[in-house]
């Protein structure tokens, strides 16, 4: 039966070799070549990046006889690659599975069904690892051509750091699943957990030059500080080396921990699948209500479809929080961007309003809400249709929302490029002109899109939010009309000034916005009542 199980958690994992998700069967022939040899050359290309890491690393530290530093900060960056490309996979597999109950009703032991799911977990979390592993093991071997008992404890121990990206896996995504339990908000969680990770990877990006120099430079000391420190490092790259007695004192902690958590769940996995997941039951409260508007009750339901959705919040609402970061960063670093702006614009103080503007249209563009916001109807979109409400209505409500989403924080961005450069009023005012009609523009060309390249048929909300032809076209479409100003203004200025031709520019946005408006409410309206 374990067999069966871990079989089918198998074929759910793996399913995207085979399965196209757009038309929701399976791929057949050179279309199965096709996805596996495209991810097979992805996963090559990541192998292929660490392999570079590791060989900026590897020689250097052979050459200095610490091998143990090598291992320990590679097996480092497999555990984290390994528990990053699993945890989530942990937490709807091992924790929410949709398919619990037809489970727990058939005659199956739930410790069948923990290890299963286990193994399952353990394929996923390999898979990642081993993306670091075997550029890591493969560059050792040719460098320090090490003899057979190293080559074992090598072996070993990237076996024992996947059983430690087993136990993790399981620890958070269990975390993950407490905090699901806990909130009714789940969707702002799930955001709030992957910008947490965004953020954490490039702060280790832009870290890690800078680390690896240092180590690079002064391996000794680097390997110090982990053996005082972070004794746990220190033992897995001395067991990698072939030193027997740290690796098995490493492999009795991995193992230890494991069996602990394993009992943990074969204990209380029954009470976990069966337990309530915050699902909160519907208590009548009677309270006072007053009428609303058709339009705000539509811009509500708008917001809660966004609000609802973490896929449509990453992807298509990313610049409210870059927006807002960038206007934090701007005063904490008043001084630093001062200084920068002296330096670079020595002579060319007029274009600041031009650069202030771009910058803000750039980071503005990343808000494309309106441009799935159709097709996101799906198989409802007869509901609105019947319901008494025009396609005016229905659409202004799209455009509204990332209005609202979109001014707000641009007014804070601008408010604080406004502290920071001390702009004349006259340049402030044009700017957040320039801003307006962009940002309306961007609201309605991406709506415009939309309705021109709808999809109603879609099996997963992520294929009109990330690969639908209306929001390429729409993002990229955004930062290529402020590629197109910039050009225009370069063979432009010796015709007119910055000041002068930024009033143009709100102008025209201005006025292309208008005319997409009444696009959307004639033509765009008929369009949308007969989809």
């Amino acid at each position: 039966m374990t067999k069966t199980l871990f079989k089918k958690q198998m074929m759910e994992l793996f399913s995207f070799f085979w399965q196209d998700k757009k038309k929701n069967k399976n791929r057949t022939g050179i279309q199965l070549v096709l996805s596996v040899s495209m991810y097979l050359v992805l996963f090559g290309i990541v192998s292929v990046m660490f392999y570079f890491l590791a060989a900026t690393l590897c020689e250097p530290l052979v050459m200095a006889k610490m091998d143990w530093l090598y291992f320990a900060l590679t097996g480092v960056l497999g555990v984290v690659l390994g528990a990053f490309g699993s945890v989530f996979n942990t937490f709807a597999s091992l924790y929410s599975a949709k398919d619990n109950s037809l489970l727990l009703v058939m005659p199956i032991r739930p410790s069948k069904i923990l290890t299963s799911r286990l193994l399952g977990v353990y394929a996923m979390g390999l898979m990642y690892e081993l993306l670091v592993m075997i550029p890591v093991l493969l560059k050792y071997y040719m460098v320090a051509e090490p003899g057979f008992f190293v080559v074992l404890c090598t072996l070993l121990v990237t076996w024992l750091l996947s059983v430690f990206v087993l136990t993790l896996s399981a620890v958070l995504g269990w975390g993950v699943a407490l905090i699901s339990a806990k909130t009714k908000h789940k969707s702002i969680i799930a955001v709030v957990l992957s910008l947490v990770f965004i953020a954490a990877y490039y702060y280790l990006y832009m870290k890690a030059a800078g680390m690896l120099r240092e180590i690079i430079s002064n391996p000794q000391m680097a390997g110090e500080a982990l053996n005082g420190k972070l004794s746990p490092l220190y033992h897995i790259g001395m067991a990698a080396d072939g030193n027997g007695k740290s690796l098995l004192l490493f492999a009795g902690m991995v193992l230890l921990l494991f069996a602990v958590v394993y009992g943990v769940l074969a204990k209380s996995y029954r009470k976990i699948l069966i337990t309530n997941k915050g699902e909160t039951k519907a208590q009548y409260k009677e309270k006072f209500t007053s009428a609303g508007s058709i339009e705000s009750a539509l811009l509500k339901k708008e917001f809660r479809r966004f609000l609802g959705s973490p896929n449509y919040m990453l992807n298509c609402g990313l610049g409210i929080i870059f927006m807002v970061i960038a206007a934090v960063a701007l005063v904490v670093k008043a001084d630093t961007v001062t200084g920068f702006v002296t330096l670079f614009f020595v002579g060319y103080e007029d274009l600041i309003p031009l650069v202030a503007a771009g910058a803000l249209g750039m980071v503005a563009a990343m808000n494309d809400m309106t441009a799935p916001s159709v097709s996101l109807e799906g198989k409802n979109l007869w509901i609105l249709q019947v319901f008494p409400v025009t396609g005016v209505q229905a659409l202004m409500a799209k455009i509204k929302m990332q209005l609202i989403l979109t001014y707000v924080p641009a007014a804070i961005l601008l408010l604080g490029m406004e502290i920071v450069l001390k702009r004349p009023i006259v340049e402030f005012v044009l700017i957040a002109l320039a801003t307006v009609g962009f940002i309306l523009f961007m609201a309605l060309f991406g709506l415009t899109m939309n309705l021109k390249f709808p999809n109603l048929t879609w099996t997963s909300e992520i294929i009109p939010i990330k690969q639908s032809m209306g929001v390429t076209i729409t993002l990229f479409g955004g930062w290529a009309v402020i590629v197109a100003l910039a050009a225009g203004y370069y063979l432009l200025q010796n015709v007119m000034s910055p000041i002068v031709y930024l009033a143009c520019v709100a102008a025209v946005l201005l006025i292309a916005a208008m005319g997409l408006l009444y696009w959307i409410r004639t033509k765009g309206a008929q369009i949308f009542e007969t989809l």
